[in-house]
């Protein structure tokens, strides 16, 4: 009955809301596992929705990019594309910062398909295994349930920078963010809220219980090995600003992965071996980048594939906006437009917003929009942000070269020739560049700047620190400060309703959909 009880469960996740069709699909193994088939709650973990809708909405955007300084609208986009009742309007209200910036009362995509279904199915996983676990499948078990509980920390981790506040290492760290929830069970109590200091505590717990039983080469990048557990522990120190376990981990991940793909170089793309699939075409008229796909001669795999050599831990981040924003001037800015090779094969002019109303046409023009889709982006973990937060790890702890050395290495990927080396050994000027490096790096659509402009706010005086941000709509001016409501997502009724015990009060801020 109880083996039973997790097939049920793991059916009803892969239903429950979710339209995938996975019945026409002839199922492997057999129906209820016996005692040692720990196999089949393996395959749990190569479901798509364990790797998907991470603070992703039913449009495959979200919030937290219209927050940070990564974007920008045009009137045009702000009157227009962004109309009353839009289905994704708490985004424009983001920008604005408007309060509440989604109907309180309506399902939270980022908690329910994202987090807590990602969790479902670890945690269906781990029970599953251990339900049938035997002698003689006992490392293969460790290793499974090793697997889905890292995964299951990497979730609550993003979840927790998201809905908590900023996180102050040796401060108060006791808001309740989100309920750490480890049971498979859908009839089981729910769990009650851990503090953001819980949370933190319980996922460095997990990874360092699990993380002898992790595969040095995991099955595939959206799965973890120790190599993606190394990277996890670097990003996770990010946030304790433990950037001697910053360097450590990173580094260490990096080796792991070099040795394994032969050499550092294999870890990465040199775009000046990219060229355009239509490249007479580009010639003739360069409006053909719009359509044509980027070919390199480095290795078989396409960039676009969730597999290519640059991604250590796969999982589907948000699409950037092509018509409803743009990248701004400040973050555009960023690039070098002569030398620096991610300017002309991810962010490059095509035609702007363009819309008829009341027979008068409004056109934004050429615009430089984002393409960053014409390779590959996770919101897991690449190569060039884990080398980053080596070089961050490094500026950090008064190694101010080896943090240079990590910036000029990745340059050498990503320049022309003729590009002119970094040679700052200021500790301030080398991070603020380690800093715009990350964003040129990091996909506009993921979380990451949002999580790095929180954790940017403890370095006050600094030039990377912004303690508020800035967005003018219309001839308006709105502002938030960084450490406060603003960046901080709320649980909605839709959740606190079935959860009275968490003492948390239903919103009933009046809401509308109209701007």
């Amino acid at each position: 009955m109880k083996i039973t009880k997790y097939i049920l469960l793991a059916a009803s996740v892969m239903t429950l809301g979710s339209c995938a069709k996975f019945l026409d699909i002839k199922p492997a193994g057999k129906l209820i596992p016996e005692k040692g088939d720990v196999a089949s709650f393996d395959r749990l973990l190569n479901n798509t929705n364990t790797i998907s809708w991470t603070y992703q909405n039913n449009n495959r955007g979200n919030v937290l990019m219209y927050l940070t300084d990564d974007l920008e609208l045009s009137d045009n986009q702000a009157k227009f594309a962004w109309y009353d009742g839009h289905p994704n309007i708490d985004c424009y209200f983001a920008h604005i910062f408007k309060q509440p910036y989604g109907n309180p009362d309506n399902q939270d995509y980022y908690w329910n398909w994202g987090t807590y279904r990602q969790a479902q199915y670890f945690n269906a996983c781990i029970d599953g295994v251990n339900s049938v676990r035997t002698d003689d499948v006992a490392e293969e078990a460790d290793e499974i349930v090793a697997q889905a509980t890292v995964a299951r920390a990497w979730t609550y981790f993003y979840a927790t920078l998201g809905y908590g506040p900023v996180y102050k290492p040796g401060q108060d760290n006791s808001a309740k963010t989100i309920p750490y929830r480890t049971q498979s069970d859908v009839m089981g109590a729910m769990e009650d809220l851990s503090t953001q200091q819980q949370v933190f505590d319980r996922v460095l717990s997990d990874i360092h219980t699990h993380y002898d039983n992790l595969p040095d080469i995991a099955a595939s990048n959206t799965r973890f090995g120790k190599v993606q557990a190394n990277a996890f522990l670097a990003f996770y120190h990010l946030f304790t600003r433990n950037y001697d376990s910053v360097a450590y981990y990173a580094n260490r991940c990096l080796t792991m992965a070099a040795s394994q793909n032969g050499g550092m170089d294999n870890l990465f793309y040199d775009m000046n071996l990219f060229s355009w699939a239509d490249a007479d075409k580009v010639a003739e008229d360069p409006d053909n980048k719009y359509t044509s796909s980027i070919n390199t001669s480095q290795g078989e795999d396409p960039v676009t594939a969730s597999y290519n050599r640059e991604i250590c831990l796969y999982r589907k981040t948000a699409n950037a906006p092509s018509a409803d924003a743009y990248p701004s001037a400040e973050f555009l800015a960023l690039f070098d437009e002569a030398y620096d090779l991610r300017r002309e094969y991810l962010f490059f002019e095509y035609n702007g917003y363009k819309t008829t109303d009341g027979g008068v046409t409004y056109d934004d023009g050429r615009k430089v929009l984002n393409y960053q889709t014409k390779v590959a982006q996770t919101c897991g973990f690449s190569y060039p942000e884990i080398l980053l937060m080596r070089a961050e790890g490094y500026a950090r702890t008064n190694q101010a070269d080896l943090a240079v050395a990590d910036l000029n290495y990745l340059r050498k990927f990503r320049m022309k020739p003729g590009f002119t080396t970094f040679t700052e050994s200021d500790p301030d000027k080398v991070m603020q560049e380690i800093v715009n490096e990350r964003r040129r790096e990091l996909p506009v659509g993921s979380p990451k700047r949002f999580f790095d402009l929180k954790r940017f706010v403890l370095d006050t005086g600094k030039s990377w620190c912004k303690q508020s941000i800035t967005h003018v709509v219309e001839g308006q001016t709105y502002t938030a400060e960084v450490d406060s409501d603003y960046f901080i997502l709320p649980i909605r009724n839709a959740v606190l309703k079935w959860n009275p015990q968490w003492g948390i009060e239903l919103d009933t801020t009046p809401w509308s959909n109209s701007k």
